[in-house]
């Protein structure tokens, strides 16, 4: 008999490896069902023992062990995808239970058997450490899209030639959908398309393709599709590298590209990190990590059309300066479309008390409330963004019972409700078709491409949006508007100049004419990089100032965070002040103090990046395994990100 220890291969499952007994021939790497919660849960062997061996421990167990279902044999994932697993999750101190899981497209999981009959099977080895490979060709691309595509096809032609696949990586739906139809043609038979939405017939079928061609092939995937055992892979790009969509948004806190950079080192294939504009750090990385550029770098804003600066300089508050009025009601006379750019969500983002000075704020969470219009658009409502609560727009202040409150900022509704105002009063613009697309609107992907489909299929439509519009615009338009520069500074994030910089080169790429930015601060030098068409010196000055304040990616940054009421917030900041006291620690409250009526702490440890790094991301780094283990060891009321996007 022996005793088996085993990861679930299931998202929910607490953390450590579980124990069970089996007399069936099962080894290390093997794939097995086990009972959880009266389930059935397939799962990955990590271990195998003799039972004499672990009769001590088993004498002293609080429960029964249980005994293993069914072994399915060799695993169908490769040694280097699991190592690249067990690197990431060491990176990102994050649950190694929930990081496999959130690794493996859900088919795998749910239709292993079918897969293992069609998939190869490999012996896997578990050794102390693993040893990447630290010589892997590391390269930058970045230039516009067009060049891109170009390189890409190159790069598939000399791979082909070489006997080599290559996979595609890229974030979203969308861009898949895309970049197949841009590289397919002429090697449609060899070219495959994987995502999550896809049914799970589609994927089976161009599962058993990929495996069974002997023919190089292109893979377009995201992320997790890396765990496809297809061994002949040379080459590994990572398009769309700037965008937020490879972070995950719930547990595992984990960042794809470090995965999938990873992986690439495990089995030697070059790999390419590509877009438009690359994050600041990724192109510091050029002389922090020796990464090439495949090509020489361009740092030249690629728009043909025409950028406008303007200021309304009105002592009254107007949405639109005069000469920006025209030129919407000039583009719709002309049947063109136009798309009209808000940061935030709602009527106004802030709501303060002329009278006391104090903001509307949610009762249960403690986040400012946002004013909206009603889904029937007749009566105001105020919504709280974090947890949902709403109140009636008719409403006093809290604190002196006053009526005169100000609504602050521009959001969607509120360029809604002004363009609505503009069509009424120039009546031959009356069947002017509004759209607004954000995540009130449009709670769904197929709501967001139903939106986006209609303004498109309409002639002299204006479209409201907020960032998602750039993940379902398909056509570019004529004219482009950003309501309000200035309010993008209003998140607190310290890196929100790079932020900035890619909401303007994502609007520019959706414009084919003109764009116009709405300022009150024309001397901004993000404004003053876009109009001289070239981000060479905006981004050296970015990264000077980053290495000055010890900000990242001079710096490796961990923010810990969490959440509860008075006493067990008390009691979390001493822990984290006893625990980390060696690390100069900053204890700080989050952003938005409270949170479904508890408190919101942040703790932030800033290391050398030699003392967190794995080797294939850095040379000479390694992981402080004294450190690991603190953050691996808190309770599971800490949330653990590494290289954080924001500090709050």
């Amino acid at each position: 008999m022996n005793i088996i220890s085993v990861i679930p291969l299931k998202k929910g499952i607490l953390k450590g490896d579980l124990t069970y007994f089996s007399n069936l021939d099962i080894s290390i790497g093997d794939i097995v069902s086990v009972p959880i919660r009266n389930r059935k849960i397939i799962a990955l062997v990590t271990s195998v023992k003799k039972l004499k061996e672990w009769k001590g421990n088993i004498k002293e167990m609080d429960f029964n062990l249980k005994k293993v279902i069914e072994t399915k044999g060799k695993s169908i994932f490769r040694k280097e995808f699991l190592d690249a697993v067990s690197d990431t999750t060491k990176y990102f101190a994050q649950n190694k239970n929930m990081t496999i899981a959130s690794l493996i497209p859900n088919i795998f999981i749910e239709e292993y058997d079918r897969i293992a009959l069609i998939s190869p099977k490999e012996e896997y080895v578990v050794s102390a450490e693993t040893t990447p490979n630290i010589r892997t060709e590391k390269l930058l691309l970045q230039c516009g899209e067009e060049d891109r595509i170009s390189t890409y096809k190159t790069l598939v032609r000399e791979s082909f030639a070489r006997g080599k696949s290559i996979f595609l990586v890229l974030p979203t739906e969308f861009d898949i959908e895309k970049y197949t139809n841009l590289l397919c043609k002429g090697i449609e038979q060899f070219t495959f398309s994987l995502h999550s939405s896809m049914s799970m017939k589609k994927n089976l079928v161009t599962y058993e393709k990929i495996i069974s061609s002997s023919h190089p092939i292109l893979i377009i995937a995201t992320p997790p599709f890396l765990s496809i055992p297809k061994k002949n892979i040379g080459t590994i790009i990572l398009e769309h590298e700037n965008s937020n969509a490879y972070r995950t948004i719930r547990r595992p806190h984990v960042d794809l590209r470090i995965f999938a950079e990873i992986y690439a080192s495990k089995i030697n294939a070059k790999f390419i990190l590509s877009d438009d504009v690359l994050r600041f750090e990724t192109i510091a990385r050029k002389e922090l990590d020796n990464f090439n550029p495949l090509h020489s770098m361009s740092f030249r804003v690629d728009f043909g059309g025409e950028i406008e600066i303007e200021n309304p300089r009105t002592l009254t508050f107007q949405m639109f300066s005069a000469k920006t009025k025209d030129e919407i009601i000039s583009g719709l006379e002309s049947k063109k479309n136009i798309f009209i750019f808000s940061l935030r969500k709602g009527l106004a983002t802030e709501t303060l008390c002329k009278d006391c000075g104090r903001t509307v704020n949610c009762k249960k969470c403690g986040a400012p409330l946002v004013l909206y219009l009603s889904h029937k658009g007749k009566k105001r409502i105020f919504v709280c963004n974090r947890c949902a609560e709403e109140k009636d727009g008719d409403t006093s202040c809290e604190s002196c019972g006053s009526w005169n409150l100000l609504p602050l900022g521009i959001g969607t509704d509120t360029v809604y409700e002004e363009i609505k105002k503009i069509i009424t009063e120039e009546t031959t613009l009356s069947k002017t078709k509004v759209f607004k697309l954000d995540k009130e609107s449009a709670k769904t992907q197929r709501g967001a491409q139903n939106i986006i489909k209609e303004f498109e299929e309409n002639r002299g439509a204006i479209l409201v949006g907020t960032e998602m519009t750039f993940f379902y615009l398909k056509n570019k338009v004529p004219l482009s508007i950003i309501a309000s520069f200035d309010s993008l500074w209003s998140i607190p994030n310290f890196k929100m100049s790079e932020k900035i910089i890619h909401i303007i080169l994502s609007i520019t790429k959706n414009t084919t004419s003109k764009f116009i930015i709405q300022t009150k601060n024309e001397n901004d030098k993000a404004i003053g990089a876009i109009e001289s068409l070239n981000l060479l010196s905006f981004i050296r000055e970015e990264l000077e100032d980053r290495k000055a304040l010890g900000y990242p990616p001079f710096k490796r940054f961990i923010k810990i965070t969490h959440l509860g009421d008075k006493e067990e917030t008390r009691k979390a900041r001493k822990l984290l002040e006893e625990v980390f006291k060696e690390y100069s620690v900053e204890i700080f409250s989050g952003f938005v103090t409270q949170m479904k009526e508890k408190y919101v702490t942040n703790a932030l440890l800033k290391l050398e990046l030699k003392n967190w790094s794995l080797p294939c991301l850095s040379i000479d780094s390694t992981i402080d395994e004294k450190l690991f283990t603190k953050l691996l060891n808190l309770p599971p009321s800490f949330e653990i990100f590494v290289d954080p996007e924001d500090l709050l």
